[in-house]
């Protein structure tokens, strides 16, 4: 078994999210349990936007992964991020065990 470094890209959508590993090319495309999203903000409940984001990154761990530095690529998202919700994305993927967050937004 091959040991590296998680790389993902995450794209946001209301209450879904979207995972690639940046390496192996796996995909998983995660609905929200609980909706993160409303009518006008795609990140209304940060924590349901956690909870969907881990759902999706532990599809990913599957395989031998260094959890030293993984990184989370924000590629992605359906209606345009605002400073705030930028926050948000970067605490919530934090949580989830992300240690860097890069906005390519």
């Amino acid at each position: 078994m091959e040991i590296r470094r998680l790389d993902l890209d995450v794209a946001i959508y209301r209450d879904r999210v979207q995972v690639t590993d940046r390496v192996t090319g796996k995909f998983v495309d995660q609905r929200a349990d609980y909706p993160f999203s409303s009518a006008t903000n795609i990140i209304a409940e940060p924590r349901f936007l956690e909870d969907t984001l881990v759902k999706a990154i532990r599809q990913m761990l599957e395989g031998g992964f260094s959890l030293r530095h993984p990184i989370a690529h924000v590629i992605a998202s359906e209606l345009p991020l605002s400073p705030t919700q930028k926050m948000q994305v970067e605490t919530c993927l934090r949580e989830a065990g992300m240690g860097e967050i890069v906005f390519d937004l």
